[in-house]
């Protein structure tokens, strides 16, 4: 029996010496080994070197972005701003840098080295867009023919136009100077076709089958060519006049502009469009809700004057004349429009003027005829700068597009709103309260000014 124990202890003495565990009664090894689980001790076995730690990596390094010391920022801050194409973004910045806009937002840090305007209050929305004008631009050469200091450049920024097309280019009011002063060229061939003119009807009626049969011989020409290395091509020495302009029509190089008010002549010019296939654009349609559909259907773009008024015929056994609601109808039926004034000149004839300058007043008068008021704006921002081929520029208030904008002290289609700042390419153009011009009218920009002391009709002897 001592023998046994004997060989027990000292197989307990070789176990603790090789396993190097200590020697403590079994309650207080219990409780250290729950404290070592919960944190390890730093001892190591013998023999057994401590690891070294893995390096601390270091934090990584941002590359830093050179700054653009050239570059000049314009900022609008606390605008209503109208997108047009987006929501409406209240109380927010539009950050614009050399030009162009960059950032649009309501939580946009803006350079301290910007120029700032602050809009609390006002509503800021894209520069309107004028189909055709005359006076605002030059006609030819903008080099040649732009005066930078006309009192017309400044009557139309006044009015929001910030962009207008005079019959050859797309240009901008800018002034001071002659840079960035055109967006695009752009011509539209005009061609008549009504009922009051047959002999010009024929004509052109002519020259599109003629063109278009010397079109199909080419196509038959190319097939030829393909086994007869000399077949002689169709002769193209009297494609001239009428029959360039037949050309550039039927190959989609141009789109036909026309002036056309009765639904006879939209019958007969949108019929034409549709059998030889070109695009078309019609001015006037005074008479274009008596059959939507045919515009429709023609894919043709419209172009407003929804204050022109047409008397109806009695002696015609079918609608005619006129309709306040021809915007709103067109509009409906998916067929683009957009609305000018019957003047395309600035002219001072007071509030109800039809000239260039009461652009948003038209607008307006659709909108009593049942057009959205969403789409009223559009019909002078973004539809006219799709019609014309520049709306990946203006026309609406986004990111990459030019910073052309007004900045109004009100609804841009109410009579009392005044623009307030033109921008055009990123700087300011028009200040109301710096021109001299219109800074005495509602000076302090109230939404609701007070009625004026006047009364009407007027009485003879009573002043003015």
């Amino acid at each position: 029996m001592q023998i046994r124990m004997h060989s027990l202890l000292i197989l307990l003495i070789v176990t603790v010496l090789v396993t190097d565990l200590p020697f403590y009664c079994g309650s207080i090894i219990q409780f250290t080994s729950v404290a070592e689980a919960q944190d390890p001790p730093r001892r190591r076995r013998r023999g057994r070197p401590r690891p070294t730690p893995p390096p601390t990596p270091e934090p990584e390094k941002k590359e830093e972005v050179p700054e653009d010391e050239d570059a000049e920022y314009f900022a609008v801050v606390g605008a209503i701003i109208h997108t047009v194409t987006g929501p409406v973004v209240r109380g927010g910045t539009v950050l614009c840098k050399n030009g162009k806009i960059i950032s649009i937002g309501t939580d946009i840090d803006v350079p301290d080295e910007a120029q700032k305007i602050d809009a609390d209050g006002f509503h800021l929305y894209p520069g309107l867009v004028a189909f055709r004008s005359s006076g605002l631009i030059g006609s030819g050469d903008p080099q040649k023919s732009q005066d930078p200091f006309a009192l017309g450049t400044v009557m139309g920024l006044a009015a929001g136009i910030t962009s207008t097309w005079n019959g050859s280019r797309v240009g901008k009011l800018v002034r001071g100077g002659l840079d960035g002063l055109t967006i695009r060229k752009q011509a539209f061939p005009s061609i008549t076709y009504t009922s009051r003119n047959p002999g010009a009807a024929r004509e052109l009626r002519q020259a599109l089958e003629k063109v278009q049969e010397h079109l199909r011989a080419l196509e038959r020409h190319a097939e030829e060519k393909k086994e007869n290395p000399e077949a002689k091509a169709p002769d193209d020495k009297w494609i001239r006049g009428t029959f360039a302009t037949a050309r550039n029509l039927l190959t989609g190089e141009a789109v036909a502009l026309t002036r056309v008010s009765t639904i006879n002549d939209l019958r007969l010019v949108c019929n034409l469009s549709r059998r030889f296939g070109f695009e078309l654009l019609i001015e006037g349609a005074e008479e274009a809700w008596i059959d939507p559909g045919l515009i429709a259907r023609t894919g043709a773009s419209v172009i407003l004057t929804p204050r022109i008024r047409r008397d109806a015929d009695k002696d015609r056994n079918q609608k005619s004349g006129s309709s306040i609601e021809n915007a709103s109808i067109l509009y409906e039926h998916g067929i683009p429009i957009a609305i000018r004034p019957r003047g395309t000149a600035i002219a001072l004839w007071g509030l109800a003027g039809r000239d260039l300058g009461h652009l948003p007043m038209e607008a307006a008068f659709a909108v009593r005829g049942g057009l959205p008021e969403a789409a009223a704006i559009e019909a002078i921002t973004i539809e006219p700068a799709r019609i014309l081929g520049v709306a990946d520029r203006i026309g609406s208030i986004e990111v990459g597009k030019d910073a052309d904008f007004i900045i109004t002290d009100g609804d841009l289609l109410s009579y009392l709103t005044h623009v307030r700042w033109a921008v055009v390419n990123g700087k300011i153009q028009y200040d109301k309260m710096e021109e001299g011009l219109l800074d005495h009218i509602r000076p302090g920009g109230d939404e609701v000014p007070e009625p004026p002391d006047d009364h009407w009709p007027r009485r003879l002897g009573d002043p003015l």
